[in-house]
């Protein structure tokens, strides 16, 4: 059928501190081209026809034998799919091992040699094919991954993520020194293949879906893995390479304080690690920097004026020891902020645990606020609450990858990324209605759905998460 109408539930970030909660709304997709056509606040004061109403939205009369009618149980509700601001596909391959070393021994111990086996195709296809999934169900429906060094098997990547149906940029690594012997690239090489990789991704672009579309889910994105791994030289050639073909850039930024150290030791000639970026051209409004646990206020005032994204990974700052981002401040100084689970620097794949540990490390940082006496102001010190977790998780996460304009809310004109969440699935993490009596006894219908998506956001996983759709197509079932 032409189009979907969903009535029930329907929850959407609408700014950093507002979550709009319809309890009876009424939401649209074209099922051709995957976007939302209209949304209703309100199924009972709705037109007396789904056809009246789709008339208004589409401009032309609509035939009710058009229109596919879906109606949410009360368990049930929808929101926008998650968005992962930064993660490496090929280290699912070693996930939840290593968090007793700090990031630097870690690399050499786990990642660098996992990753040189994604020289095998056969070994490629398989764990991203197990990547892919993991992400999936987790209800992520857009992803920004670092993939290796490895022209083919980032080409295998795409393919997957293609035939997958999720949304995601894809990175081909650039590594030209301090790497070991058996995993690392000269600068013609990674250059060269750089270049073949984002003309092969255009090449077997989907017939007819232009690179500024929607429909075109997997794209590239310039990826040298961290100052250390890239010579001045190759930095600005990559930069030049983004701008040449338009393309977003990603990559780390002030993670850890000895690879702050390291950075320092490799460019005497810069004053920062963000400014060993500012001077090859780097820093741009479609640049993600992962971590930033540890910048100076010189460097925040270049990453502010150049209107970079930055991405908050909160499992893999804990796991390795690296520190605490103080996401509030970021969020204060109007940055772009989003989530990253960082695999497998963090240990979780969902962007659930990202949220949940984003609220941890924002109240251990308060606390720590509190008895320093320091920073205390009414927002420095307020937690980050359900709006602002949710806000990161999706319409956030969408802004840092230039995506806002079509996903990360339920937006009329806005594609159909989005998930159907059932809080009484069959062993459902989060308690029944029945047994949650601030649940049971709350008469008001909106405070209701608020305390339950408060305990799905803290509580809930992939048994919760039964249908997951990109571009309007179900990608994912329970």
């Amino acid at each position: 059928m032409p189009y979907t109408v969903y009535s029930g539930c329907v929850v959407s970030p609408s700014g950093l501190s507002r979550l709009s909660i319809l309890p009876n709304g009424l939401l649209c997709v074209d099922n051709e081209t995957g976007k939302i056509v209209g949304v209703h606040n309100d199924s009972k004061s709705a037109p007396e026809s789904l056809s009246a109403l789709l008339k208004q939205w589409v401009g032309k009369p609509v035939d009710e034998s058009e229109i596919k009618s879906v109606r949410l149980k009360d368990t049930q509700f929808l929101m926008p799919g998650f968005i992962d601001t930064h993660t490496h596909a090929p280290q699912f391959s070693f996930i939840g091992l290593g968090h007793d070393l700090p990031l630097m021994d870690w690399l050499e111990k786990y990642t660098f040699p996992h990753e040189s086996d994604f020289k095998d195709l056969d070994n490629a296809r398989n764990l991203y094919e197990s990547a892919a999934s993991f992400t999936i169900r987790n209800g992520t429906t857009c992803a920004a991954y670092y993939a290796t060094i490895h022209l083919e098997s980032c080409l295998t990547l795409v393919d997957i993520l293609r035939k997958r149906g999720q949304r995601a940029f894809v990175g081909k690594v650039n590594m030209v020194q301090n790497a070991p012997d058996f995993y690392i690239e000269t600068l013609d090489e990674t250059m060269d293949a750089t270049v073949k990789f984002i003309e092969e991704v255009a090449r077997t672009r989907p017939e007819g879906v232009t690179q500024d579309s929607p429909l075109d889910i997997v794209k590239p994105i310039i990826t040298p893995r961290f100052a250390p791994s890239c010579t001045m030289e190759c930095l600005k050639k990559l930069a030049k390479v983004a701008k040449e073909h338009n393309l977003p850039i990603q990559t780390h930024l002030n993670e850890n304080r000895s690879e702050i150290e390291f950075v320092a030791s490799q460019f005497p000639g810069s004053d920062s690690y963000a400014g060993v970026y500012g001077e090859a051209g780097l820093l741009t409004d479609r640049t993600v920097l992962a971590h930033c646990v540890h910048n100076t206020e010189p460097e925040l005032k270049m990453m502010k004026e150049k209107n970079v994204g930055i991405s908050h990974c909160p499992n893999s700052n804990l796991s390795l020891t690296s520190g605490m981002c103080d996401v509030r401040r970021f969020l204060l100084s109007g940055f772009k902020v989003g989530l990253g689970t960082d695999v497998s620097g963090g240990y979780s794949p969902t962007i659930m645990d990202a949220m949940r540990m984003a609220a941890t490390t924002n109240r251990a940082l308060t606390a720590e606020k509190i008895a320093s006496k320091t920073g205390l102001n009414e927002e420095d010190t307020t937690p980050l609450g359900v709006p602002e977790l949710i806000y990161l998780a999706t319409l956030g996460g969408a802004q840092v990858l230039g995506l806002e304009s079509q996903v990360g809310s339920l937006e009329q004109g806005k594609q159909f990324d989005a998930l159907l969440i059932d809080l009484e699935t069959e062993n459902s993490p989060v308690p029944a209605e029945n047994v949650t009596p601030s649940v049971k006894n709350e008469k008001n219908a909106l405070t209701k759905w608020q305390r339950r998506i408060e305990q799905f956001l803290y509580l809930g996983d992939d048994r919760n998460i039964t249908n997951v759709f990109v571009n309007g197509r179900l990608i994912h079932s329970l």
